[in-house]
């Protein structure tokens, strides 16, 4: 195997959604192998560039579910945005639905005022019904995201700026009925490819934008074939590349769906199944996990 494609949230990061020194070191040792490594994410690709850093690894990073593509050195190599009347009727749709979104731009993430509030008055009374340290913890993550410097709040999407590129609007809501709605409508239109990562959202990007057409950019601009890659992950926005790449691993943490279509399955991210997977296949040994699973978080 020559290129190892890995999946960020309930894959390489932990349940406190970092890089853990173990898999960490994982990675360093593949590519001091020659195995190429490459992040692949729904998340913006700054943001994952903050992660990588403070893990200590540097890779080349396929963003927003595959609608950029960066190498290294941050060069971007591919990018297919969403089209601009496209990406404004979705924002204006979900405005009207009272749902909240992010808007994924090469200059940030834009979100709106009105459904953030809607967002944490969903979330507290889910912690008021429901207390647990999931929920918690979800919220407390939620907020530092609302934090970062390139996190932009405007009052609608007519205020995300003309030269913008959109690469992906993610929805997000704590209202199961919301999400259904919503997973319904978009998954019925021509114009957009609706995806899933985790259970409370729903992601809308270019038709064509998807994970595994991104990992085949990246192994053709390396000049490798799809049968030399690997892909690992937990979640249905990974689907593609466990299909289309030459070993897809499932996390021990990932969705009964995505386990069934996978060739192999790792141990949980808690359990460092990132690690684990890196191993196996620098040691030409096929990867398996015990039998006793330990559930982890499962995100984008």
């Amino acid at each position: 195997m020559k290129l190892f494609a890995t999946d960020l949230d309930g894959t390489l990061l932990n349940i406190d959604s970092q890089i853990s020194p173990e898999n960490a070191a994982a990675v360093q040792k593949a590519q001091q192998a020659g195995l190429k490594v490459t992040i692949a994410t729904g998340r913006v690709y700054s943001d994952v560039v903050a992660i990588s850093r403070e893990g200590g690894i540097q890779t080349p990073i396929i963003g927003s579910n595959g609608a950029t593509i960066h190498d290294e050195n941050g060069e971007r190599l591919f990018h297919l945005p969403l089209e601009r009347d496209t990406a404004a009727s979705v924002m204006q749709w979900l405005e009207e639905h009272h749902i909240y979104y992010e808007a994924s731009t090469q200059q940030g993430i834009y979100a709106p005022l009105s459904s953030h509030e809607t967002l944490l008055a969903e979330m507290e009374r889910v912690l008021g019904s429901s207390p647990g340290e999931d929920v918690e913890r979800m919220i407390q993550s939620i907020k530092k995201h609302y934090n970062k410097k390139d996190y932009h709040r405007v009052n609608s999407h007519l205020e995300i700026p003309a030269e913008a590129c959109i690469y992906n609007i993610m929805a997000f809501s704590m209202n199961p009925e919301k999400v259904q709605t919503g997973r319904e409508y978009f998954a019925s239109r021509s114009d957009v490819a609706m995806v899933v990562s985790f259970e409370h959202n729903f992601e809308m990007q270019h038709p064509d934008v998807s994970k595994g057409n991104a990992l085949a950019k990246l192994a053709a601009h390396l000049d490798i074939s799809m049968e030399d890659t690997v892909a690992i992950g937990d979640n249905f926005n990974d689907v593609s590349m466990l299909q289309m790449a030459g070993l897809g691993i499932a996390m021990g943490n990932g969705e009964p769906e995505i386990q069934a279509l996978a060739k192999a399955i790792t141990l949980t991210n808690v359990e460092h199944g990132v690690a684990h997977a890196i191993h196996c296949v620098l040691e030409g040994k096929p990867v398996t996990r015990p039998e006793t699973v330990i559930k982890g978080d499962q995100n984008q």
